[in-house]
């Protein structure tokens, strides 16, 4: 069927829809919810049996799709994970960004909550297959290889929203950029220890210090 104008394509796929018959959609948005559904059962087989188990066999079952499917959007289990790191590191960076950007208690002290929101960014799910996919890293010469500039690059973009979150304290603080890798530093830690340590206490005593150190750093600095 031809149509003589956009309009007239646009009033057929709205009768379409109308008549209860979804648009037939595109190669492209095909490709992308199948990837998306490859990446979401990979990310929840990392958090539920770990990097070692999360098999192309596991994948493909959760997403309830055959490894051919699998192998037409990934040349290797490697590529996936590869894949899944970018999407799992943007997602967290978002997550964090929306959730210091939209909390009621900002104004109130911008400090505390930019050290707390980071705390339970790191121990979420999502964090939980980062991690995952660093300790397996440490034995496997070509995912290490292939997540360094992924985390490189990550690292400077947390940079770079810890400035845009917390303009004044990047502005006021000649250290910032060292403040800020060192707290990342210290609640990675802080995530990986708790899959054995659940110390709240601890933790509490943690941020107190840091707070204790960073205040002064903050009121003291050239405006």
């Amino acid at each position: 069927m031809a149509f003589d104008s956009p309009a007239d394509s646009a009033a057929a796929t709205g009768a379409t829809v109308a008549a209860g018959v979804a648009p037939r959609r595109t190669q492209a948005e095909r490709r992308a919810e199948m990837v998306r559904r490859l990446l979401d059962a990979a990310t929840a087989a990392l958090i539920e049996v770990g990097y070692n188990r999360t098999t192309v066999q596991e994948i493909c079952t959760r997403a309830g799709v055959s490894q051919g499917a699998l192998f037409r959007h990934f040349s290797t289990r490697i590529a996936l994970m590869i894949e899944l790191a970018e999407d799992i590191g943007s997602g967290l960076r978002a997550l964090y960004r929306r959730d210091f950007e939209q909390h009621p208690a900002r104004r109130e002290d911008e400090l505390r909550l930019a050290l707390e929101l980071l705390r339970s960014n790191v121990a979420s799910p999502l964090h939980q297959a980062w991690f995952e996919l660093l300790m397996a890293a440490r034995t496997d010469p070509a995912l290490h290889a292939a997540l360094l500039p992924i985390w490189q690059r990550r690292s400077a973009e947390d940079q770079a929203l810890a400035a845009m979150l917390l303009p004044a304290a990047a502005r006021e603080l000649p250290d910032f950029a060292v403040i800020v890798d060192t707290i990342v530093t210290l609640f990675h830690g802080e995530g990986v220890d708790r899959f054995l340590r659940d110390d709240p206490t601890a933790e509490q005593r943690r941020m107190d210090w840091l707070l204790q150190q960073l205040r002064p750093l903050l009121s003291a600095a050239p405006i």
